[in-house]
């Protein structure tokens, strides 16, 4: 079987979506750094540590630009991937979901490693298990993709109302009241235990202390990636919709398609992602208020528009030849989105932690957003000197090797 299937080679390639891939890495950048710089507790309004006027300015800027809307992007180009690895089953005529299936088994052991090694808030995990999921719906018609994906972002809004109307009905009654503010009490203790812990233990203890408390913060965020896995799989399966269509294939006949696709789109991000910034200051993310609902629905409609708005947008900039130079090297960021994705933990938690600079709890906001352009120019300037002499980025070739079951020549090679 591992000699049958091959990767992708150079002139197979859709160009605008290792340029897309290449963007998102910026985004997911962008709201991943604060989480390496300071406990997910601080995302809560209890335990924020930048609460001046110049930093809750820096934040409004990024959950507006930024959180929510690259994942979707990233799954969503998961989605097409999978459906380009599907097409090679009608060129070679042979089984090929194993080798799909055995391929996600390693990219579910490198998501783990990143947990353990580096940092909690591995993606990962997540798309190698949805992406065992997302097989199931390989014979789905476009119709029946399209109302899964929509079903399956709007279950965490409907089970999050639910859990919210509970709430709000069982704080009418004292007794239960009381429980209830009782046991809210002795969490909040323990978050601020947690707390400090993490802002000690992060840029002044052992690599053992930080694999442990890391893995406590991975357990304590498990909740939160309840609401995160639908959306995944909402998307991966939006991804499989725009392979069949081939809507990347042919850009210059698909102008007016994107063209209407920003202008649908835009009103809806805009309107959504106001929402989303005005209430991520005020709401309490352990409890369950409507505040936290309304929050919750913003993120689900303001994220994904604004994300088709990237892709339009982008798309129509690429199809233009803007920034033709720029373009070619963000593409080729993307054709190692892997390994950037990994560097990009690797470097930060080394600023961060105590086993590199010690930064942890140092950076606020406005800083790291310049760390963030930073360690991405570092990204795109290596990834274009790397792919200048070798067809893989490091992890893609091993995940290729291990995938394939033969080791892939690293040599670039004319074609």
């Amino acid at each position: 079987m591992s000699s049958v299937y091959q990767p992708l080679k150079d002139r197979e390639r859709l160009e605008i979506l290792d340029f897309l891939r290449g963007f998102a890495l910026l985004g997911i950048l962008m709201v991943n750094l604060p989480l390496m710089n300071a406990p997910f507790t601080c995302e809560m309004k209890n335990f924020m540590i930048w609460t001046d006027p110049i930093n809750k300015a820096f934040a409004f800027v990024i959950k507006f630009f930024f959180t929510g809307k690259f994942y979707p992007l990233f799954s969503m180009l998961f989605g097409i991937g999978f459906y380009f690895f599907l097409k090679k089953f009608d060129e070679v005529r042979k089984p090929i979901l194993p080798t799909y299936r055995f391929r996600l088994m390693w990219l579910l052991l490198f998501g783990i490693l990143h947990v353990v090694l580096l940092w909690y808030g591995d993606i990962l995990i997540v798309y190698a298990l949805m992406g065992f999921v997302m097989v199931w719906f390989r014979k789905k018609s476009n119709k029946t993709l399209i109302t899964w994906a929509v079903c399956l972002i709007t279950l965490p809004v409907v089970l999050v109302g639910l859990l919210v109307g509970l709430f709000q009905l069982a704080m009418n009654y004292p007794e239960v009241a009381g429980q209830i503010n009782q046991s809210l009490e002795t969490a909040m203790a323990q978050l601020t235990a947690f707390t400090q812990k993490a802002l000690e233990t992060y840029p002044s203890g052992t690599f053992s202390e930080i694999v442990s408390i890391r893995l406590e913060e991975y357990q304590s965020m498990m909740g939160s990636l309840i609401i995160f896995f639908p959306n995944v799989l909402a998307f991966f399966l939006v991804g499989i919709v725009l392979g069949k269509k081939r809507v990347f294939t042919d850009l210059l006949a698909r102008r007016s398609f994107f063209v209407k696709l920003l202008l649908w789109s835009l009103p809806v991000a805009l309107a959504g992602n106001l929402l989303l910034a005005i209430t991520a200051s005020d709401v309490n993310y352990s409890m369950l208020t409507p505040g936290m609902l309304y929050n919750l629905a913003a993120s689900s409609i303001g994220g994904p528009a604004l994300t088709l708005v990237y892709i339009s947008s982008l798309v129509l900039i690429y199809q233009n030849g803007f920034f033709g130079k720029l373009a070619g090297a963000i593409g080729k960021t993307g054709r190692m989105a892997l390994t950037n994705y990994l560097m990009q933990s690797v470097i930060c938690t080394t600023l961060f932690f105590s086993y590199g600079l010690g930064l942890y709890g140092k950076v606020n906001l406005w800083q790291g957003m310049l760390l963030v352009l930073a360690v991405y120019l570092v990204e795109v300037i290596w990834s274009h000197f790397w792919l200048s002499h070798f067809r893989f980025g490091p992890m893609e070739w091993l995940w290729r090797t291990l995938t394939y079951r033969k080791a892939q020549s690293m040599k670039k090679i004319a074609e």
